[in-house]
């Protein structure tokens, strides 16, 4: 089960039967099922999970579940990947997977990532926002910066688990308002970028979307732009911020430690990025109490 082809289109759907309900997106680009949502027999919603990852000939199933759930889960073959604490307004969210293809559960740079991880955390709680260069504008992102963006994202990554590169695309998701992002700029054009998830019902949001030109790399410039985004997030009454980082990544890894996030695990060969499947790192952080 390689990466698939382009021209295959993911999409949602929702299953409603007698004792359960259960919202997927079906996602061809990255090979793998998203449990969005579920609600009533947790038993048969792993059974018509695993089914469903079977009839489409997806390499996983990726679900961030909730305590009481997760012990049915790893019973009926999910692994447990990490945790995210708050992702349930302040309660923990288990992340389990099932792996229908063996070899996407199998990581092939455990050392190296695991020495990212090590020398990642010797910068925790490093950032110090009075440090950065004025040079440099941080503002919002709005709907004329799409192309811009869809430019910086387009050669930044040889591919990527969603179609940054698409200007209509990111255009979309800025209008729906569930997502923040936040661009720096040099000489009026755009050099960096990163947006924030939201998910208000639960009050946490994902830092994602980080990106930099090569030549700008170096210069804080992502960091600058996650200490905008929680500066927001915090005005905005979230609790929990995590994020999802490729594991052979070092300077991402670094970023997010330094503004105090902590390290909880790793999806093994999660995403579609930079031409291959990738390990992403779990950080998470808390910014208010429930």
């Amino acid at each position: 089960m390689g990466i698939a082809a382009d021209n295959q289109r993911n999409f949602y759907e929702t299953i409603s039967l007698d004792d359960l309900s259960l919202d997927v997106y079906i996602d061809f680009h990255n090979q793998r099922i998203k449990l969005l949502n579920y609600h009533g027999n947790t038993i048969n919603i792993v059974n018509n999970s695993i089914e469903l990852c079977k009839q489409h000939g997806m390499g996983k199933i990726i679900a961030t579940v909730y305590k009481e759930d997760a012990h049915i889960f790893t019973d009926n073959g999910f692994v447990l990947e990490g945790t995210i604490d708050g992702y349930y307004k302040g309660k923990t969210g288990y992340c389990v997977s099932f792996f229908n293809d063996p070899t996407r559960g199998r990581s092939n740079y455990l050392i190296e990532e695991d020495q990212i991880i090590k020398t990642a955390e010797k910068y925790t709680n490093l950032y110090h926002h009075d440090e950065f260069s004025k040079e440099f504008v941080i503002r919002n992102a709005n709907l004329k910066d799409a192309s811009e963006l869809a430019i910086l994202y387009g050669t930044v990554f040889e591919t990527y688990p969603t179609p940054m590169n698409n200007p209509d695309f990111i255009a979309d998701i800025i209008k729906s308002e569930k997502v923040i992002f936040k661009v720096a700029e040099f000489e009026n054009n755009i050099v960096s970028a990163a947006s924030a998830d939201l998910y208000q019902e639960l009050l946490h949001a994902e830092i994602t979307d980080c990106a930099t030109f090569e030549h700008f790399r170096g210069r804080g410039l992502l960091s600058e732009l996650v200490y905008h985004l929680e500066q927001t997030l915090r005005d905005r009454n979230y609790i929990t911020l995590f994020s999802l980082s490729r594991g052979l990544s070092l300077g991402i890894n670094i970023v997010l430690s330094k503004h105090g996030y902590k390290f909880t695990g790793r999806l093994a060969n999660n995403c579609n990025i930079m031409g291959k499947f990738e390990d992403m790192n779990i950080w998470v952080k808390t910014i208010e109490k429930y």
